[in-house]
């Protein structure tokens, strides 16, 4: 049954590389996601976002750590100094080398809040890195699939204008033989004008939707996009139901995953904050070693109780804002979480729809091109008049357009499901 309609796609593609910008190998998309992972500035800022939560976590670690500071002082100065017999000067010249270290023994806790905290924000910047890298992939693959189609909706009117330019050279064939009234010539000349304008149009959507892909994937705008090689549509969607599609989503998606992380580091913020708020407490060691001019040496144990007795409410407004902060994380995870399921639900009721548009359309291609090839050969023979051989161009052209546009949708839909269950994407 798909058999014409698989040649059809074949044909058209082969088309569409003809006609497609020259260059000695096709663009694939998997090389198409390679260079979005290397060139997109989107995806890039995320690397480097995560990288900045990373040294925010040597940060916090380093309050556990002791510090060692070696200094290094010249002292050159001339002091006047007042004298009964007239100006007196002390000058001093020299250098001094010392070696300061320092360690904080306890705290209050403080210390490891903000160290938990920033590991979490870490983890979350990782996740969300991952979310990033994962839509960006998404929007490119998209956007191949979307290119694609536009190249092969251009082959589709292209053959429209063929097929209306030989109606109409064969109605005029006929109003010559006198088989014909004359008046069916502008009918036919009608459609086939009409079909060099959806030609036009089809051209200006192949160079949009190649123009979207370039600035995706990094090409720049002076940059000949290479002929794209077409990819074999997915046959199946993902063998599982929706609900549990949707237990995985909830667990697996990376931006949940972010949120959660997020919302953990809110708390321990929150909890740093409020001890700050309260009594605190401290004892570190600090130890000083003068090595030149003279080995001197300093050391202290030093113990400290402190309570914020009036500093305008600041301490106490900063941990109130931290802990209403939290709250309002925890909120949006939990919104966010509907709204993925939501998303779930929706995507695997296309996809599914889609699998099922796509046999239908195949049907309907096999049915159309039968038909307009037997009213052709009928109208040829002086059997079929001229406006049942336009209805049966109009069925043919609507069927080639419907089994691309399914073929896309369907492929665009798969990868889609997967990515809004958490699943692997092309090219992750």
């Amino acid at each position: 049954m798909r058999s014409g309609a698989l040649a059809l796609v074949g044909a058209l593609a082969a088309l569409s590389a003809a006609q497609a910008t020259s260059t000695s190998t096709p663009l694939t998309l998997a090389e198409a996601l390679a260079m979005a992972k290397q060139k997109n500035g989107t995806v890039k800022s995320a690397e480097y976002l995560v990288k900045a939560a990373d040294q925010r976590v040597i940060e916090s670690l380093s309050a556990f750590l002791p510090t060692v500071t070696p200094t290094y002082t010249y002292n050159s100065s001339r002091q006047q100094l007042p004298a009964v017999n007239g100006t007196q000067f002390l000058q001093t010249e020299g250098g001094a080398t010392a070696i300061n270290s320092s360690l904080t023994l306890i705290d209050a806790g403080q210390r490891g809040f903000n160290l938990s905290s920033s590991r979490r924000s870490l983890s979350s910047q990782r996740f969300s890195a991952r979310q990033t890298l994962r839509t960006t992939l998404f929007s490119v693959t998209q956007q191949f699939y979307e290119t694609l189609r536009a190249q092969e909706l251009l082959n589709v009117s292209q053959s429209e204008v063929d097929r209306t330019a030989q109606i109409l050279a064969q109605t005029k064939a006929r109003i010559q033989v006198r088989d014909a009234a004359a008046i069916e010539e502008l009918q036919a000349n009608a459609d086939y004008q009409n079909a060099r304008v959806a030609l036009l149009v089809s051209r200006n959507s192949v160079s949009t939707n190649t123009a979207t892909l370039k600035g995706l994937i990094g090409f720049d705008s002076d940059q000949a996009l290479p002929s794209l090689q077409k990819t074999d549509a997915p046959t199946a969607t993902l063998a599982q139901s929706s609900d549990t599609l949707i237990r995985r989503g909830l667990a697996d998606r990376p931006d949940l995953l972010a949120l959660r992380q997020s919302v953990a580091a809110a708390r321990y913020s929150y909890l740093s904050a409020d001890r700050n708020a309260n009594l605190g407490f401290s004892a570190s060691l600090t130890y000083d070693q003068q090595v030149t001019p003279t080995w001197l040496q300093d050391r202290a144990l030093l113990f400290t109780l402190s309570y914020p007795l009036f500093d305008g409410g600041f301490t106490r407004a900063a941990a109130r804002e931290l802990h209403a902060n939290y709250f309002s994380q925890k909120e949006t995870l939990v919104q966010s979480e509907r709204s993925a399921q939501a998303e779930i639900e929706s995507a695997f009721a296309e996809s599914s729809q889609n699998r099922d548009r796509l046999d239908a359309a195949s049907t309907a291609l096999d049915a159309a091109q039968k038909n307009y090839t037997a009213a052709l050969e009928s109208q040829k023979l002086g059997s079929y008049d001229l406006i049942q051989v336009l209805t049966a161009n109009v069925s043919l052209v609507t069927a080639q357009s419907n089994y691309i546009q399914a073929i896309y949708d369907f492929a665009i839909s798969d990868v889609k499901l997967k990515l809004v269950t958490g699943q692997p994407i092309p090219g992750e």
